[in-house]
């Protein structure tokens, strides 16, 4: 076992790669301290139990995955750079945190976890909302419109998963963007 000192995000990236590779049955301690090549006392030194690091992931997840994305986004000047910007951060995922099987997976995880399925139903109202918000700088959009194409982009993502073809949210993005222009 390793004597390095693992923090609570080393932990909490773990968790996501477990996840993504082995659905919410991969979340536990022992399996994801033997990766870490570590020790499970290492984990109880960041979280009090399984729950807490589950929760922990989530925060976490809510955090990095929407509201960190939302925040640098807003440095860029509104309109379609900043649409097109947004779709190639929400259609990647870095592998240090479980890659693009991430969202699918915490998706999966909604359905047996009604902390999951809270969370889930707050971020996916947020992020509909922001891109509502964003489609409207470039004319008046439904939120009809927004819903689908939140729907296209989680479609097309899972899709990706199986058929390992990336691209199709971009090229469905700028293809609407410029016929609103």
């Amino acid at each position: 076992m390793s004597q390095n000192r693992l923090s609570q995000e080393d932990w909490i990236a773990a968790g996501f790669r477990a996840l993504a590779k082995g659905g919410s049955a991969a979340l536990r301690v022992e399996a994801i301290a033997r990766d870490l090549k570590t020790t499970k006392g290492s984990f109880y030194w960041h979280f009090k139990d399984l729950k807490a690091f589950k929760s922990a992931m989530i925060a976490f997840w809510k955090e990095q995955a929407t509201h960190g994305i939302i925040d640098e986004l807003e440095e860029l000047p509104k309109g379609r750079n900043r649409l097109v910007a947004l779709i190639e951060k929400a259609s990647s995922t870095p592998d240090h945190y479980g890659g693009n099987g991430v969202e699918p997976a915490i998706r999966d995880w909604a359905r047996i976890d009604a902390e999951v399925a809270a969370a889930l139903l707050e971020i996916d109202v947020k992020r509909i909302a922001y891109l509502q918000q964003e489609l409207n700088h470039l004319g008046e959009i439904e939120m009809a419109h927004a819903r689908l194409f939140y729907a296209a982009h989680l479609g097309l993502e899972q899709l990706a998963r199986t058929t390992g073809q990336r691209g199709e949210v971009e090229r469905l993005l700028l293809l609407s963007l410029m016929q609103k222009q």
